[in-house]
């Protein structure tokens, strides 16, 4: 059968009880309070990383909204830049119509003097070529009143048939 020994069994119990006593006081306190320190430690880094994180978020999304409102700046400043030159161009196209019509203008007017200018001296030279004609078929004088009514008679004759 089984010889157990009751004083053996009672020592080793109350050694198994005074070591259990002595490494909760000098083992396992210090290693949970070590371990305890640690686990704090931990946390703390896990909320300051959490902190940092959140703190991350509202900076990315404050130069996301920085951005957008540069980039929304820009096409605005692009847009008004595009609208400018439209503009200008607008502009020039009118001053440079409006040159060229005022140009052509001025020539038509001289060109339409320079037609009369050319008309007058045409009559002109015919009628002074009447008079020598009329001269040497009459081959005599011919008095100025008569002479100025041949001119006249002339020149109108001239004038409705051009």
């Amino acid at each position: 059968m089984l010889d157990i020994n009751p004083t053996a069994v009672l020592t080793q119990a109350i050694a198994f009880i005074l070591l259990a006593l002595f490494m909760a006081k000098f083992v396992f306190g210090p290693v949970g309070a070590s371990i305890d320190s640690r686990q704090r430690e931990i946390q703390g880094t896990l909320d300051q990383i959490a902190e940092d994180r959140r703190a991350m978020e509202r900076t990315r999304s404050d130069y996301e909204q920085r951005l957008a409102n540069i980039e929304a700046e820009a096409r605005e400043h692009i847009s008004g830049a595009v609208r400018q030159a439209q503009e200008e161009a607008a502009a020039i196209t009118t001053k440079a119509r409006d040159e060229a019509t005022a140009h052509r203008d001025r020539v038509l007017a001289e060109i339409d003097q320079e037609r009369k200018k050319a008309i007058v001296q045409i009559r002109t030279e015919m009628a002074d070529l009447a008079v020598v004609a009329a001269g040497k078929i009459l081959e005599r004088e011919i008095n100025p009143a008569v002479h100025r009514d041949l001119i006249r008679d002339f020149i109108q004759e001239v004038g409705t048939a051009s």
